[in-house]
């Protein structure tokens, strides 16, 4: 499999640094993934597959990264980047059989988001939780560090770091448009409980909630 990947998906550059980083949807892993190896590394793939792909020694002794976003403020860039079309005619095709019945984004949240329609086998990466990306047991991260896009420049630094990767500015490759700055001011109490609900297992494991304040808290107590 690592021999069959395409020009702008690579791995080899995860050999090279020695790490592994798991890209989950819309947490800026594009411009990661460009900033730090010039490449799409290995896309969308979990841990899981990573485990697959690398040797025992390999996986154990690479340096694991991921990165996460808010569950609120990533759906509503998820749901924006595929009703504009997405990445590629797969996303495209997914939005106009799935999206195109819902007028707006509140009328998606109450008539689609549920626990079965993001893990069926006929949905889409963009809205499957991001434990399921790092996760292979009892619901633990199996990474090294977990980098927060609300704390995104200050953690790619330190990625840069610690792997000897050389400077370079982040660009913000696919950065959703069409979209208000505050991803707040598209919810209800009715939405915002219905995100809390399905992606709940998110919510604690990385410490978010709706108005990002214990986040805060964890960023700062990951600094002392």
């Amino acid at each position: 499999m690592r021999t069959q990947m395409t020009n702008d998906y690579v791995l080899k550059h995860f050999d090279e640094f020695k790490c592994i980083f798991v890209h989950i949807p819309k947490t800026a892993g594009f411009s990661i993934n460009s900033s730090l190896f010039g490449s799409l590394g290995g896309g969308h793939m979990t841990i899981g597959h990573y485990q697959l792909v690398f040797s025992q020694s390999e996986f154990n002794s690479y340096f694991k990264f991921t990165f996460v976003r808010n569950p609120w403020d990533r759906l509503v860039s998820a749901y924006h980047f595929l009703k504009a079309g997405g990445f590629n005619e797969a996303d495209k095709k997914w939005a106009e059989d799935n999206l195109a019945e819902y007028k707006d984004f509140d009328s998606f949240v109450n008539g689609w988001l549920s626990p079965e329609h993001i893990q069926s086998p006929n949905s889409i990466l963009h809205f499957l939780p991001q434990f399921k990306f790092v996760c292979l047991r009892d619901n633990i991260p199996m990474v090294d560090f977990i980098g927060y896009f609300e704390n995104l420049e200050e953690d790619v630094s330190y990625i840069r770091k610690r792997i000897g990767a050389r400077k370079q500015n982040l660009l913000f490759i696919n950065k959703t448009r069409a979209r208000r700055d505050d991803y707040r001011s598209y919810y209800t109490e009715d939405t915002k409980r219905i995100v809390a609900d399905v992606y709940s297992t998110d919510i604690r494991i990385f410490g978010y909630d709706f108005e990002n304040k214990s986040l805060q808290h964890q960023l700062i107590r990951r600094c002392i």
